[in-house]
């Protein structure tokens, strides 16, 4: 099944949440425009599944930890486990993208394994943490068998037809094998910075304090640093001022409850940590071009 994807639904750690369904096969085949979600962009996050991205039209901006890649129309790249990552268009035409979310279990198998110990535990645990795969496809290179790989798991995601887990765990492992090669050429990986652990563990105090009175102090103090650290951080991964985050997680959370319930808007705007209705209409408005009736109204209607 494809997920036309709007949503990144995360925990109080910007963890994202698995489907309910990835049980059996823990997959998710994602496609949507980056345009389409509520913020105009795919907020920072990051999960311990693997991903695998194309992006089919438009041009986006990948941060990755500090450091930004942009990827054009027909290009692809790898994610991998634990990276804290977010997408910006860089265009305003649709960004069109399909990516792949997937435990690498699929293809590992047991812990263990053969496949495990010698090929998806190194990548995991050494391997880079981001790989772009070129759009031009140069003569000799492996590229174009990843965009076929990609393809033929995508279409048999999309078919379902029975076994279709076998095309999807082959044609991933091709993709994988490919990523391996490329993952050689590169210098071996640095441990996350400090400041990226202490920007992981103001997030998850963040998520878990949204409906409280929050200010750049109370945020400093859970990382054991000063509020002028606190602002290089966030500037630095986020591209934000930290307030201007947590006004940001209110608006998601805020436009989670108008999608899923029937509160009053009143209500959900002081359950979110605003101070006042009015301001949180204005930046709501600010956020999606909607008041949050129009918004609720519009998300029923479709």
């Amino acid at each position: 099944m494809i997920r036309n994807a709007n949503w990144v639904e995360t925990d109080i750690h910007q963890q994202e949440f698995p489907e309910q369904e990835r049980y059996l096969f823990d997959l998710v085949a994602n496609r949507g425009d980056i345009h389409k979600f509520i913020t105009g962009n795919i907020p920072a996050h990051w999960h311990n599944e693997l991903e695998i991205f194309m992006l089919m039209e438009g041009s986006v901006r990948i941060g990755i930890g500090d450091t930004f890649y942009d990827v054009h129309a027909g290009e692809g790249c790898f994610i991998n486990t634990g990276i804290l990552h977010s997408f910006i268009g860089l265009v305003p035409s649709p960004c069109l993208y399909r990516s792949f979310v997937f435990d690498p279990s699929i293809i590992s198998g047991a812990p263990g394994s053969v496949f495990d110990i010698r090929y998806i535990r190194p990548l995991m645990e050494k391997g880079a943490a981001f790989i772009k795969i070129p759009g031009d496809i140069v003569p000799g290179s492996c590229d174009k068998h990843f965009f076929q790989a990609f393809d033929n798991a995508f279409s048999a995601c999309a078919d379902e037809l029975p076994g279709y887990e076998f095309q999807v765990r082959n044609a991933l492992s091709e993709i994988l094998l490919i990523i391996l090669e490329k993952n050689r050429g590169l210098s071996a990986p640095q441990l996350p910075e400090i400041q990226e652990l202490r920007l992981k563990q103001m997030l998850a105090w963040i998520n878990q304090h949204l409906e409280k009175n929050i200010s750049v102090k109370d945020i400093a103090a859970v990382a054991s640093i000063c509020a002028r650290e606190c602002q290089r951080i966030f500037q630095r991964y986020l591209s934000s001022t930290p307030m201007a985050y947590v006004r940001q997680r209110r608006l998601l959370m805020a436009a989670r409850q108008l999608t899923l319930t029937d509160t009053p808007v009143t209500d959900i705007a002081l359950n979110c940590g605003f101070a006042s209705p009015s301001y949180f209409t204005r930046h709501f408005r600010l956020l999606t071009g909607t008041t949050p009736t129009q918004y609720r109204e519009n998300i029923r209607k479709m």
